[in-house]
């Protein structure tokens, strides 16, 4: 009886060195980050796209899920400065779509986060009508029209003034002086 179960115990070792597979540790952590990132269809669709048993993907996940290198820790992308959205479309410009497809994995970005950014820096460039005034500027302006205006008075009135002493002038030298004209 020890020997049948012996031999039992034996077959199904085999059967399952057999069936067992050996992943590399590269593959298991790959399988884990594709998991745990941003929009994974989930461990179900994950492990089954994969080939790989759930119950598989989940205990790679408990064992490589907290290593530092697998957590998402980068800053979430809406609390960005605008320096560093422009400085991610500058780096993603002249990227060929692989590379810009592992960048963005590498920040945690998706394509629509590069096209927002892209939308909110062109709104930001794009003028909003006329630009507002300082209101020092248009005091100024203002004071300045109101000098011109008067200066415009006192050389229309000097200009009168002179005209009619030039007028007495040739009226004096024609008519002569009056006692009483000055």
């Amino acid at each position: 009886m020890v020997v049948i179960h012996l031999i039992t115990t034996q077959v199904l070792m085999e059967r399952w060195q057999v069936n067992k597979t050996l992943y590399s540790d590269s593959f298991k952590r790959n399988a884990v980050s594709k998991l745990l990132m941003p929009g994974s269809p989930g461990i179900i669709r994950t492990a089954a796209k994969m080939g790989i048993p759930i119950s598989t993907l989940f205990s790679w996940k408990k064992k490589y899920g907290n290593i530092t290198d697998m957590k998402r820790e980068k800053q979430n992308p809406n609390k960005w400065t605008p320096e560093q959205k422009l400085e991610t479309l500058n780096k993603t410009a002249t990227l060929s779509e692989y590379e810009l497809g592992e960048y963005l994995r590498s920040n945690g970005l998706h394509s629509s986060d590069l096209e927002r950014f892209k939308n909110e820096f062109l709104i930001a460039c794009k003028s909003k009508g006329r630009p507002s005034i300082d209101p020092e500027v248009s005091k100024l302006k203002k004071e300045n029209s109101e000098l011109e205006r008067a200066l415009k008075r006192s050389q229309t009135a000097l200009a009168e003034q002179s005209a009619r002493i030039i007028l007495l002038k040739k009226s004096h030298e024609i008519w002569g002086e009056l006692e009483g004209d000055e």
